[in-house]
C-alpha cells in the first residue's frame, strides 16, 4: 500500500482528522475546527466546555466558545502523549481555528493520529485529559514591561489590555504588541490601526481601543506604520 492509499485509509477510519502529504518529505495531521462538516460540528467541544464550567468561566462569550481553539488542542495532544520519545518527531503550527501538527515520519504521525482520535471518542476520558492539560500553567512567564516612556495612547491601551488578561510584549517599530495565552494577539500602531489574531478577547477590546484613540491627542512620533484592519 503506497502513501496515498495509506492516507485514504487513515482519513476514512479517523474522521474528522485527516492527513496530508506535502510531497517534500513532510506529512501533516489536521483537525480544521472552523471547517468541520455538520456531522462533526463541535467535535470534542463538550470536554472544553466542561473545563470552562469547572474553572468557573462562561462556556461562551456570547459568540465564541471560551475554550477549545487549536492552541488548546495542542496542549491536550502534548499532555496525552507526555514523556513519549516519538513526540519529539512532531512539530506544531496550530491556530485559533485549527489543530495542525507535522512530522517527517508518516508512521509515527499516523499512529499518534489514530491514538488521539480514540481518546477523543471516549467522552469522559477526553474530558479529564482536557481538564488536566488546561489546568496546568501553559502561559510562558513574561517579564512585566513598564509603560514608562510610552506615548499616552500606548500607555492607555496597555493598561486597558492588562485589565482584560493580555500581556504586553512592548513597543517596536512604532507599534505596541500584546499577547494572550503566550501567543500573539494584537498589534496597535499610534494611529490606532490594529493587526490582530481573531480571538474573542481581541474583538472585545477593539471598540475600546478606538475610543481611546479618539480621546487622546495624537502625538507625532515619526514611527507610525500602516496596518490593515
Amino acid at each position: 500500500m503506497d502513501i496515498k492509499q495509506q492516507i485514504e485509509k487513515f482519513d476514512a477510519e479517523n474522521k474528522p482528522f485527516y492527513m496530508v502529504d506535502h510531497e517534500d518529505g513532510v506529512y501533516s495531521l489536521c483537525l480544521p475546527l472552523s471547517f468541520l462538516s455538520e456531522e462533526y460540528r463541535d467535535f470534542g467541544q463538550e470536554a472544553f466546555n466542561q473545563y470552562a464550567i469547572r474553572a468557573g468561566e462562561p462556556v461562551t462569550d456570547g459568540r465564541f466558545y471560551t475554550h477549545g481553539d487549536g492552541h488548546e488542542w495542542k496542549y491536550v495532544f502534548e499532555k496525552a502523549f507526555e514523556g513519549e520519545e516519538n513526540l519529539k518527531q512532531i512539530t506544531f503550527d496550530c491556530e485559533a481555528g485549527g489543530f495542525f501538527c507535522y512530522s517527517r515520519d508518516f508512521d509515527v504521525l499516523a499512529e499518534y493520529g489514530r491514538r488521539f482520535r480514540e481518546i477523543c471518542m471516549k467522552e469522559q476520558e477526553f474530558t479529564e485529559l482536557v481538564c488536566s492539560a488546561l489546568s496546568e500553567d501553559r502561559q510562558p512567564v513574561e517579564e512585566e514591561i513598564s509603560t514608562e516612556g510610552m506615548t499616552p495612547f500606548f500607555s492607555a491601551v496597555a493598561e486597558l489590555a492588562k485589565g482584560k488578561g493580555f500581556k504586553m510584549k512592548g513597543v517596536q517599530d512604532g507599534a505596541l504588541t500584546l499577547t494572550l495565552k503566550g501567543e500573539f494577539a494584537v498589534m496597535v500602531d499610534e494611529s490606532g490601526a490594529i493587526n490582530y489574531h481573531p480571538y474573542g478577547e481581541v474583538f472585545d477590546i477593539m471598540q475600546e481601543v478606538s475610543e481611546l484613540r479618539k480621546s487622546i491627542p495624537l502625538e507625532d512620533t515619526g514611527q507610525g506604520m500602516q496596518m490593515n484592519m
